[in-house]
């Protein structure tokens, strides 16, 4: 591989965490679009139809995100606050993560709305 060769791939490389760090961003912006109607406590899946990753917010205000890991022996939800990497902390369910990021944020312990979110629409067939 030449120099050149070295260089188009880390500019791919780059290209690719770019579009990847866009697309968490706007998914993130309307998930809190569908949380602002809902007051309080509440949480919606960041990708609609994939509850994995889910987005906590409180009277439509960004707390964090909290994400299901499986070890293969149990599931536990991790919290991590906005605008962070770190994690708070696992949680046996996705309503103790979104609580948790609540008491963190001075808001404390509160009931938990689930906000489904929209399931992706499929994209319609271009006409030949």
């Amino acid at each position: 591989m030449t120099y050149l060769d070295q260089e188009a791939v880390a500019a791919l490389r780059a290209a690719r965490l770019i579009v990847v760090n866009a697309t968490w961003r706007l998914r993130e912006e309307q998930a809190l679009e569908r949380l602002a109607r809902v007051r309080g406590l509440a949480c919606t899946p960041l990708f609609p139809g994939h509850p994995v990753v889910q987005v906590v917010a409180y009277d439509g205000r960004l707390l964090g995100r909290a994400r299901r890991h499986d070890d293969g022996h149990r599931a536990r939800w991790i919290a991590v606050p906005a605008h962070t990497a770190r994690e708070l902390g696992a949680y046996r369910t996705l309503h103790g993560a979104a609580r948790a990021l609540s008491r963190r944020s001075g808001h404390g312990r509160h009931r938990v709305t689930d906000h489904p979110g929209e399931a992706p629409q499929p994209s319609p067939l271009p006409m030949s």
